[in-house]
């Protein structure tokens, strides 16, 4: 709960600051716009969020340079999740945790191997003999296994 009170009252300022620059200085956009910071900060203080389009993010402190070049910006594609986090690293992981609970995860499927590579698995050779090199007898087997192959 303490979460939302503290995103509320930030959602407030960051209302009002817009409103009051927006409306210069007028105290009943003020109102209004806090009223609709502190509901937007209600409503999106501990949800995860899913951009559905490209985003660019400013830093808030700097929203007056909407027109202007911020100090910080972030591109967020579409199809990002935000996590809230309520500013210390538990609180992130257990975030991220819970989202990634939320993505269902497939195995990759495998590629079928050809015949040839089923024939050449089960194909039955002799053993290698003691005087003979590994090289020589996987080109012995190799050999076989083609003709073997041809033969089908």
């Amino acid at each position: 709960m303490a979460d939302k009170a503290v995103s509320a009252a930030i959602g407030a300022e960051s209302g009002a600051i817009v409103a009051g620059l927006a409306f210069a200085g007028n105290p009943v956009a003020i109102g209004a716009g806090a009223l609709i910071g502190a509901a937007g900060g209600l409503y999106y203080g501990d949800q995860i969020i899913t951009f559905r389009e490209p985003m660019i993010i400013i830093p808030a402190r700097e929203q007056y340079l909407l027109s202007g070049t911020p100090s910080v910006t972030i591109y967020a594609h579409a199809g990002e999740t935000l996590y809230p986090s309520g500013g210390n690293v538990q609180d992130n992981f257990v975030g991220v945790a819970e989202g990634e609970a939320l993505i269902p995860v497939e195995a990759p499927k495998r590629k079928k191997t050809n015949k040839y590579t089923r024939f050449n698995k089960k194909f039955n050779y002799r053993a290698k003999k003691s005087n003979e090199s590994s090289m020589n007898y996987m080109k012995a087997r190799n050999k076989a296994v083609s003709a073997a192959w041809r033969k089908q």
